[in-house]
């Protein structure tokens, strides 16, 4: 049975919204049927799979006019809605309907153009003005507590998936599909006010298909040897930005009791039909490397 999924129409001429289930055949998603959406319903809905243009399955029946199966490809006049509140099916032809990529609303307040802050616990869709994002760049930071010394936090990503996984840390900067670049290891957490400590690119859509979540993880240089933990660290953070506008789009600050621990678990971003979703995990970990720690990510989420 094809894998069936959902997007969002919007008319703007009657400013109507439009539900419409697409079906994988072959390889592109074609539309199978149109329903009509209130408001309320358009507002939390977010279209799940992205594509140049759709086209209508051989089950409908294409534009009476000019033949046409291209969804909001039609230039026929006749095909114009009928009405406010009634819609004839050939409307999903004419060239008023336009997909809707706007972000449905995050937790009752949030939407497209809002940086989203998360909770621990939280996940978002990877997106910017409107379309899933498929290249993020990463902000990482952290602060020593006051009287810690010689204090080396180190960012890093467990690239992983059903066969197998990699990790990308300050000793292997370049994952071997160039999907994840580390920029560099920061040794003190001590910089620019305002400014990342440690910062990842990430190109989701050179991701393998083989690898389908990626793990960013926090550890301490030589714990065991300098006996430190995360209670030597406050501030810790993770961000997302959009690569083009340079604008954070994901936040999420840690919150949780780590005195005892010496790894930290921040987040993870997962592929979910054609894009990607971003959860802040939080997740202590009493790991002593970097080693050990992509271990646990395996485990625990592969």
């Amino acid at each position: 049975m094809a894998e069936t999924k959902f997007i969002k129409a919007r008319c703007d001429r009657t400013g109507k919204y439009y539900g419409l289930e697409v079906k994988k055949i072959g390889a592109s998603w074609k539309v199978v049927n149109m329903i009509g959406l209130s408001t309320d319903e358009a507002r939390v809905i977010t279209s799940e799979i992205s594509q140049p243009s759709f086209e209508t399955h051989t089950t409908l029946v294409p534009c009476k006019v000019c033949r046409s199966r291209k969804v909001g490809g039609c230039a026929c006049t006749a095909r114009s809605c009928q009405g406010v509140s009634k819609y004839n099916f050939q409307c999903i032809y004419c060239n008023q309907l336009k997909i809707d990529y706007s972000d449905a609303v995050v937790d009752g307040n949030h939407r497209e153009g809002d940086v989203i802050t998360l909770s621990q616990g939280q996940t978002v869709k990877i997106t910017s003005r409107g379309k899933p994002l498929f290249a993020i760049e990463v902000g990482v930071g952290w602060d020593p507590a006051v009287g810690s010394v010689n204090m080396d936090v180190d960012s890093s990503v467990v690239v992983m998936g059903p066969t197998g996984w990699e990790t990308i840390y300050y000793g292997a900067k370049v994952h071997s599909t160039g999907c994840v670049v580390h920029h560099g290891d920061n040794l003190t957490g001590e910089g620019v006010a305002q400014a990342d400590d440690e910062n990842i690119s990430v190109k989701l859509d050179k991701v393998p298909q083989d690898r389908n979540k990626l793990v960013f993880v926090l550890n301490i240089y030589k714990c065991t040897e300098r006996h430190q933990t995360l209670g030597n660290v406050k501030n810790m953070y993770i961000k997302l930005y959009d690569p083009t506008t340079r604008k954070p789009l994901i936040q999420y600050k840690v919150e949780a009791n780590l005195r005892s621990n010496t790894a930290l678990i921040i987040g993870i971003a997962e592929r979910v039909g054609a894009g990607w979703s971003f959860r802040a995990l939080g997740r202590g970990s009493n790991a002593s490397s970097i080693g050990s720690l992509a271990e646990e990510c395996d485990r625990l989420y592969n």
